[in-house]
């Protein structure tokens, strides 16, 4: 067999280690420091886009130029009537006012306002609520009308950074995605894991015309003991609401075995998600290496966080286990993860809806879901089939986005080519 291709590997995660302990501030700052940071990335936008053709204001100061066209930055907040909210919770509960269930939190009433840190304007005139969530940062040209209100003419979003080019490989290197595996219940696709394991390793050659020795690395993006099922009520919470129980051992055990078998023949880079052992707030931090005594023992196992952020053969990679791109369609009509990916780029944060309906961290210096960089592949998992897109940015930026499906219900997963970002799904069935 040939030998396997190597590449250098760069882990870009840091910032979603060093998360806070300190809950005694409110939530609001997270806001004031993301809107404080990206405050100068919309700056240079307005000037690329306008120049100084109009003033730029903070809301504050809006009260004394009504009917002035000017340019304001600031945080977008969406008051939509079917949010979820404790207090709901709480009376469905204790069964004091029935509680219809809902999947998806959209209506036609729903309204959006611009605020900063001191005060908040609702908006009206050429704005498309639909597409937002709560946690934009953005600028807008437009108005005050009085009374509150602030027409928008248009809205500038920061859109996609810069991109550093480093020189992709010149022969075919291949990176595998895939998730939700749902080991728990692991006896219906046991089989179809080790027709992926042997493939990988080479035993069952040139499977879908494709060099397995090319296959450089292994990326499992959540959901790997347990999926979560697209049936149950989700709600808004800290904590995870997803029943645990003796079967999970088994699962772990599972799959220590599976990344052992995986580890001896490639590098794997394993994620937690929504339903995994790891904190139910994001950053999600690495699974435990206690986890895994079967595959700790290789030097090419890797645990890493969710989100995750790396570099692998001059190719920025980056992405999420799935829970902000599944929260961004929840509370907006953006039908589809590539769609919401592409909205994750133009916005500049990799989980927006956080902490309003997305539990995270508390933030007070800083926010890590900001994207300094552009990566050349952006990444969301567990969702219900495979998508893939190549969107181009303004200044020549080039971006794969990948929808990776559930292995548990697709028996798929996604083979990367990094010398043309080139993207397939490959299905395992016996």
């Amino acid at each position: 067999m040939p030998e396997r291709v190597v590449c250098e590997y760069k882990n870009f995660s840091k910032r979603f280690y060093n998360t806070s302990n300190d809950y005694a501030k409110q939530y609001c700052a997270i806001y004031n420091v993301r809107l404080d940071k990206m405050r100068s990335v919309l700056e240079e936008q307005i000037k690329k886009k306008f120049g100084k053709k109009y003033p730029v204001y903070k809301l504050p100061e809006l009260s004394n130029n009504v009917s002035q066209k000017c340019i304001v930055i600031g945080t977008l907040f969406k008051d939509q009537k079917l949010k979820p909210s404790v207090l709901k919770q709480l009376q469905a509960e204790n069964q004091l006012v029935p509680q219809p269930v809902h999947k998806h939190f959209t209506d036609e009433s729903d309204s959006v306002f611009i605020e900063d840190e001191s005060q908040r304007f609702k908006l009206t005139g050429n704005i498309d609520v639909s597409q937002l969530v709560t946690g934009i940062t953005c600028a807008l040209l437009g108005a005050d009308l009085g009374d509150g209100k602030f027409e928008v003419e248009e809205i500038i979003f920061a859109n996609l950074r810069q991109q550093i080019n480093l020189p992709l490989p010149t022969d075919d290197v291949y990176v595998v995605f895939m998730s939700g595996l749902d080991l728990q219940n692991y006896e219906k696709r046991l089989i179809n894991l080790q027709l992926l394991s042997q493939w990988i390793a080479g035993c069952l050659g040139n499977l879908h015309d494709i060099d397995t020795s090319k296959i450089s690395r292994v990326i499992i993006a959540g959901n790997s003991i347990q999926a979560i099922n697209s049936t149950e009520k989700r709600t808004v919470s800290m904590t995870t609401n997803v029943i645990q129980s003796d079967e999970n051992l088994d699962a772990v055990k599972t799959l220590d075995t599976f990344l052992s078998q995986l580890c001896q023949v490639v590098e794997v880079d394993i994620m937690p998600g929504e339903s995994d052992p790891s904190n139910h707030v994001l950053p999600q931090k690495n699974l435990h290496m206690c986890m895994f005594p079967e595959a700790g023992i290789y030097q090419s196992m890797n645990s890493v966080t969710n989100p995750y952020d790396c570099e692998f053969g001059g190719c920025r990679i980056a992405g999420t286990s799935g829970q902000p791109i599944t929260d961004i369609m929840r509370f907006s009509d953006i039908d589809s993860p590539v769609k919401a990916l592409e909205a994750c780029l133009k916005w500049n944060h990799m989980a927006p809806t956080a902490p309003d309906t997305l539990g995270c961290f508390p933030y007070y210096d800083k926010d890590p879901f900001i994207m300094e960089t552009c990566p050349n592949v952006f990444f969301t998992a567990n969702h219900g089939k495979f998508e893939t897109k190549i969107i181009k940015g303004e200044d020549g930026q080039v971006v794969r986005l990948v929808a990776v499906p559930e292995f548990a219900s697709t028996n798929t997963v996604c083979l990367l080519n990094l010398k043309d970002l080139s993207c397939v799904p490959i299905c395992f069935t016996c």
